[in-house]
C-alpha cells in the first residue's frame, strides 16, 4: 500500500471543473458513470461456454446554481442549451504532488429542468449529459 503524498487526499476543495473553456465556480457536484453490456453465451449443458461483450456507455450529471445556468443558456445558440454542439470536460483533481485529471469527452445536455420550492434559500439544477467517452489522464 503506498502512502498519501503529503497527507492530502483528493476532495471537493481540489476540484477544478472548465466548461466552455471557464473554470466554473457555480457547480456543486458532478457525476459520471460507464457501463458495459457483458452477457453470458451457453452452448450444451448449463455452463456458459462463452462471454461476449458489447457496447459501452456513459452517462452522468452535472448540478449548478441557477445563476450559472442561466449564464449558459443566455450563451446558447438559441438561448437553449439542448442546442449546444458537443463539449469536453476536464476535471482536475488537485492538492497532491501529482494531479490527476479525468476528460468527459463529447458531452450534451440531456433535459434543461428547473425546480424551485417554497423556502428555497438558493436554487440548484441537476443538469443530465449523455457522455461519449471517459478519458483517465
Amino acid at each position: 500500500m503506498v502512502p498519501l503524498i503529503n497527507g492530502v487526499a483528493h476532495s471537493w476543495n481540489n476540484i477544478n471543473l472548465i466548461l466552455f473553456g471557464t473554470p466554473v465556480i457555480g457547480i456543486t457536484s458532478i457525476e459520471w458513470s460507464s457501463k458495459q453490456d457483458i452477457n453470458d453465451n451457453y452452448g450444451a449443458g448449463p455452463i456458459p461456454v462463452s462471454r461476449g461483450y458489447g457496447k459501452k456507455e456513459y452517462t452522468g450529471s452535472i448540478e449548478l446554481y441557477y445563476d450559472t445556468w442561466r449564464d449558459i443558456i443566455n450563451n446558447a445558440p438559441n438561448k437553449d442549451p439542448l442546442d449546444i454542439p458537443y463539449f469536453d470536460i476536464p476535471v482536475t483533481f488537485g492538492g497532491t504532488v501529482t494531479p490527476s485529471v479525468v476528460v468527459l469527452k463529447a458531452c450534451n445536455f440531456l433535459e434543461a429542468p428547473v425546480s424551485v420550492n417554497q423556502g428555497d434559500t438558493m436554487i440548484k439544477v441537476k443538469i443530465p449529459l449523455r457522455i461519449a467517452l471517459i478519458e483517465n489522464k
